[in-house]
């Protein structure tokens, strides 16, 4: 596991600029001689992964540990040349050449530290490798490596997950489980509040069950439903958060940030009394977990129930309340031997194959020596669709020490098989996932982000980073790693990972030194025996430390559910090395220290969950990617932040603040959002008018590399009068434009957007234009307009007329009206259209279906349907390009 390391850092070095810069003497050819050397200890450091996982020459872990330390002083030299060599390429004006003259002295200085920091560095690599000569380590080669280690990333490219694979999740065996805790849900004899409790050993399946009963009866039989994770991690106000996120909605969740625990209780309390709810708490582990939220249920004797699934049975019998107590068994042999068929052999892996039986009489085998618990068949499954090979499943078979593993009650032996099989660049991203806290739903864009982020992805040919990390999500998927918490039509969205797989990755993270996650201050300032020193640290709860002075040289440093983190005590100094700062879980308003601005190092700063003050020193971060502040509010954005030439991904929620006139942006932006406060119209109103040609979220001329733009504005301000915004010019979007979305009511005004967007953004994908933001009675699509649109969405608009040209979109396959009540017919052009494959009517009473069932009869796919709820906004993606 120590290769990713040295392999992240050529992942990035293979980037580098530096050599392009004559002025750096001979620093360039240093670096590239420091490079051959990385790609030698890579090689090193593979075998010595193997031979590790193996059990071999445990004096290994020592020489691998200091390898991997060189591997990141070797990056944080080459980010310095980097940095030196941009800020001394920049053509100079007048005044700036004389002012570069001046400074010539300092850039010799700082040269001369980077090469003699690259000097020092390689001596420090032969003292390295000279000091465990003797010992007979580094010479020695691993005589038998398995098959899966030698894997090329081009090959495994190849057996990257199927399109078709799905996320359903496999119900085998729990039938009458099922139909008896829906039994018990919806007995109408019963008023009480119940508690009805599913207990069981880890991966056993009661999560599985409470989910598949909380689809089938949740919405249809009672009033407020929600699903709580409690986890080991548990913190009262985390989940009576949660409980109003689920149960009342976003307004009210809002508002907590001033309430006290007890506050937000009785304002549950008080929300559920008038109501028939459901709520699951899922994976409880203390009795007094309970004991801190039941006050939150009332119990008004109309039906209501409570679902709680826990590994302790002391817990099932703790609540005061009525309870039923269900025993989850593990499944017999006819269902162990089912559950693993299905995940060994998925249909496009056994497609033309003709050597079956060989492997199903060797798949019983295994399947019934997983001792009937669901979650090792699963991963044991998952783990051999991808190792078709005869002799590897009777390896299998003879290798492992399954009596042990049975006697122990886990399933460690074959999450080593699933995690040994992966590459290096696998392995890594599959144990950052452990990082996140228990039970969190990870937003598959913020995961591949950070991956990206943290070097993990490599560069592969035809493909983007993001579409290869996109890859690896689906291949852990289907390795059934993680599990897919919510997939729309195109990719997954959101992923978990198994409680039982998260506490073996994160034990196995600790010992590799691969991340340290720690819930105290103890936690941070203690080095473990068993532990290789942490690169990245996770940060758990209300963790109050200088961490940059506890562990220097830090990378990674992830903060989840520090609503309590005191200002006063956390620190940013010596972070000034950090690659990867995120801030989740955050209450109130914070103001980041004025330190920040020392990160030059930094890639990826992400914020959640709070106001966030930003000093202008982050304009310094002058090697930054991704601001990522999508669910956070910007009090003030620093009108140069925009400016900083790394930066591709700026995604901000709300801004409250904003001199858009004074800001200036770099053209190599490739995804920019920016929602607008509700409260400040008048300002970005006045800041248009004064504009010349950067028009902000307009973006304007200079920033033609964005693919996709959603402008979406509140509906009204603080005191309930509409927003009035207005987009004064359609050509100052940008011309290649693939996806844009407008939602943002009174934008366009009365004046016809489609003759100018149709002309203008010629290669446009898909359009939805919606609520209200053109407020005209007639739309025209003129002859030869929107000559690339496949998909375009009409919602929430007051036309009453729409001509459709012939000759205009040529290729639209999938048109969607929502909730234009005012439209009476359809443009008969429609019938024209070869491309269009599907037609959906939404929430449209009056208009006339005519040209819908002649549109049905020449074969398109016609869908009508009441209801807006059956409306879906087209999707912009917040963090993929």
């Amino acid at each position: 596991m120590a290769e990713h390391a040295v392999a992240a850092v050529l992942q990035r070095a293979g980037a580098t600029v530096i050599q392009e810069v004559a002025s750096l003497g001979q620093v360039p050819a240093k670096v590239e001689a420091l490079k051959s050397e990385l790609k030698r200890m890579q090689c090193f450091l593979r075998d010595a992964d193997a031979r590790m996982e193996r059990g071999e020459n445990e004096m290994l872990s020592q020489l691998v540990s200091e390898v991997r330390d060189v591997a990141y002083s070797v990056e944080i030299i080459i980010d310095t040349a980097n940095i030196l060599a941009r800020d001394n390429s920049r053509p100079p004006s007048l005044l700036g050449a004389i002012s570069k003259g001046a400074c010539y002295p300092v850039h010799c200085k700082r040269l001369y530290s980077i090469g003699k920091r690259i000097d020092q560095v390689t001596a420090r690599v032969g003292a390295i490798f000279g000091e465990f000569t003797k010992y007979s380590i580094a010479s020695t080669r691993l005589n038998e490596t398995r098959y899966s280690m030698d894997d090329t990333e081009s090959l495994r490219a190849r057996r990257l997950t199927h399109p078709g694979f799905g996320d359903e999740v496999d119900v085998i065996g729990f039938d009458s489980e099922i139909n008896q805790v829906k039994d018990e849900l919806l007995d109408s004899e019963i008023k009480d509040l119940t508690v009805i409790s599913l207990v069981g050993p880890g991966g056993a399946g009661k999560s599985t069950i409470a989910r598949k009963v909380y689809n089938l009866v949740a919405k249809k039989h009672f009033n407020s439903c929600v699903w709580i994770c409690i986890s080991q991690q548990f913190t009262v106000y985390g989940a009576l958060k949660d409980i109003v996120k689920g149960a009342m909605g976003s307004q009210d969740f809002e508002e907590l940030g001033t309430m006290s625990e007890m506050e937000i209780i009785k304002k549950i309390h008080s929300f559920l009394k008038d109501k028939r709810y459901l709520v699951v708490l899922d994976d409880v582990w203390r009795m007094e977990d309970w004991d801190m939220v039941q006050a939150a249920f009332p119990d008004v004797k109309n039906g209501s129930r409570i679902v709680l699934t826990t590994r302790n049975s002391a817990v099932s019998n703790h609540p005061n309340a009525r309870k039923i107590i269900q025993e989850v068994k593990l499944l017999s042999n006819d269902e162990s031997i089912e559950l693993f068929n299905r995940k060994a052999f998925p249909s496009y892996v056994v497609h033309g194959r003709d050597d079956l039986d060989s492997f199903r009489e060797l798949g019983k085998i295994l399947a019934l020596k997983c001792n009937g618990l669901p979650l090792a068949i699963v991963v044991m499954g998952g783990y051999l669709s991808k190792n078709l090979r005869i002799t590897e499943w009777r390896r299998m078979v003879a290798s492992v020490n399954w009596d042990a593993m049975k006697n122990e009650g886990d399933i460690r032996a074959i999450l080593d098989l699933s995690y040994y099989d992966l590459s290096s660049n696998l392995k890594a991203c599959f144990l950052y996932i452990t990082s996140f806290p228990e039970d969190y739903a990870v937003p598959v864009g913020l995961l591949t982000k950070l991956w990206i982020s943290e070097g993990f992805i490599p560069n592969m040919r035809g493909c983007s980073l993001e579409e290869t990390a996109l890859g690896y999500v689906e291949e852990l998927a289907q390795r059934c790693l993680i599990l897919i918490e919510k997939r729309s039509s195109r990719c997954i969205k959101t992923v978990k990972v198994h409680d039982v797989l998260r506490d073996w990755g994160i034990g196995r993270a600790r010992r590799e030194g691969f991340l340290k996650d720690c819930s105290s201050r103890n936690e941070v300032e203690t080095s473990y025996s068993n532990e290789m020193r942490a690169y990245r640290v996770v940060l758990y709860d209300s963790v109050c430390v200088k961490v940059g002075v506890a562990m220097p040289n830090l990378h990674t440093l992830l903060i989840f559910n520090a609503a309590r983190l005191e200002r006063n005590v956390f620190s940013f100094r010596g972070l000034n090395y950090l690659r990867v700062l995120y801030f989740d879980g955050m209450r109130g308003r914070w103001q980041l220290p004025t330190e920040i601005g020392s990160m030059v190092h930094l890639r990826y700063l992400g914020l959640k969950g709070a106001t966030y003050v930003l000093p202008a020193t982050v304009s310094n971060l002058t090697n930054l990617h991704t601001f990522d502040a999508r669910d956070a509010i910007v009090e003030a954005l620093p009108m140069d932040l925009l400016s900083i030439s790394t930066l591709k991904h700026v995604h901000i929620y709300k801004v409250e603040s904003w001199s858009v006139w004074k800001t200036t942006m770099q053209s190599n932006l490739k995804s920019l959002f920016i929602f607008l406060a509700a409260n400040t119209p008048k300002q970005w109103e006045g800041a248009i008018d004064r504009m010349d040609e950067s028009p902000s979220w307009c973006f304007g001329k200079h920033y033609r590399s964005v693919k996709q733009l959603e402008i979406v504005g509140a509906c009204e301000d603080e005191f309930g009068v509409p927003n009035d915004l207005h987009l004064p010019d359609l050509h100052l979007l940008p011309h290649n434009l693939r996806r844009l979305k407008i939602s943002c009511p009174n934008l366009l005004n009365d004046k016809d957007p489609m003759p100018t967007l149709g002309s203008w953004l010629t290669f446009l994908n898909v359009l939805e234009i919606g609520v209200k933001s053109y407020t005209g009675a007639i739309m025209t699509c003129p002859s030869g307009g929107f000559p690339d649109l496949h998909n375009l969405v009409l919602h929430d608009l007051d036309i009453e007329e729409w001509i459709l040209e012939d000759g205009a979109m040529p290729k639209l396959r999938i048109l969607t009206l929502c909730k234009c009540t005012k439209l009476k017919e359809l443009p008969q052009a429609l019938q024209h259209l070869k491309e269009l494959k599907k037609l959906k009517v939404i929430a449209m009473p009056e208009l006339d279906q005519v040209l819908c069932y002649l549109l049905h009869k020449a074969g398109r796919e016609v869908i009508i349907r009441s209801s807006e709820e059956d409306f879906e906004h087209v999707q912009i993606p917040k963090y993929d390009i």
